[in-house]
């Protein structure tokens, strides 16, 4: 039991210690938790505004991740009968698994504020009689070109036939926020890898990356939630000995080992084993 990760799984026994693994200490505005949370959920019509506590629904050690491996075939028949089929066939996986270190299941409690509000009106135009400078001169806020591109016409005769009528949509001002209301209760899936120094970045990396999309193969997420998009079903976590940051500039290094974890949406820590 002398090595890293076994001292730490023994200190994760302890829900407090866990709690501080996600809200340490030192860190009162929840910074930590709130890019956990950003990793997961990308909000487009709310705005986490404070972060009120983090509920540990559930602590495993050492969970195993196999992804399936997909088989996709094909069956032609020619003349005289012509007949064809497609087929994707799901295998467990046949591999090692794949190992998490601390996967936990929590609740967090955030407030939130609304970036867009409710449809105020809804309004139309008849483009099929106006001409191509009658629609810049009409609908200046709209650029025809980019229009016609993303509208996938080849010209404006064609776009008038596609789309006769232009609907302009007008959402109102969203209300204020409210600090006193109540706040959301978000799901949040944290898998935590345990490494047992810096000195091999490139496996970190491959590792998380790894371990991420094997999860997101076994445990789909929906593309949507209320408020915006899931980006994965989990949040990752890596956790590094402190004493392995080096004597001259710590902070620097803690620093550029955070920013490059980040890069691809992973969250950093460094713990002691004390």
């Amino acid at each position: 039991m002398d090595g890293f990760s076994d001292q730490l799984m023994i200190q994760y026994l302890d829900p407090a210690r866990v709690h501080s693994l996600l809200v340490p200490p030192d860190d009162p505005e929840k910074n930590r938790l709130k890019s956990l949370l950003a990793s997961v959920y990308q909000p487009n019509t709310l705005e986490v505004r404070v972060l009120d506590k983090v509920r540990i629904v559930s602590t495993r050690f050492q969970a195993p991740v196999k992804a399936p491996v997909a088989v996709r075939g094909s069956w032609e028949k020619l003349l005289p009968d012509i007949a064809q089929a497609r087929a994707v066939v799901e295998i467990p996986g046949v591999g090692p698994p794949l190992w998490i270190d601390v996967a936990l299941d929590t609740e967090v409690t955030a407030r939130v504020a609304l970036t867009e509000g409710a449809l105020d009106s809804l309004a139309s135009e008849d483009l099929t009689g106006l001409s191509p400078e009658e629609f810049v001169a009409r609908f200046s806020f709209l650029d025809l070109a980019e229009l016609m591109r993303r509208s996938k016409v080849a010209d404006y005769q064609e776009l008038q036939a596609e789309f006769p009528r232009l609907y302009r949509l007008h959402f109102a001002n969203p209300p204020p926020y409210d600090p006193s209301a109540p706040g959301r209760i978000y799901r949040l899936r944290v898998s935590v890898l345990i490494f047992p120094g810096l000195d091999d970045l490139v496996g970190v990396m491959r590792r998380l990356v790894q371990s991420r999309q094997a999860l997101d193969e076994t445990r789909p997420c929906p593309d949507v939630y209320d408020g915006g998009v899931l980006l994965a079903a989990g949040a990752w976590l890596a956790v590094f000995p402190a004493s392995a940051l080096p004597d001259l500039d710590p902070t620097g290094m803690r620093q550029r080992v955070n920013d490059l974890l980040a890069t691809d949406g992973f969250v950093t820590a460094f713990e002691t084993n004390s």
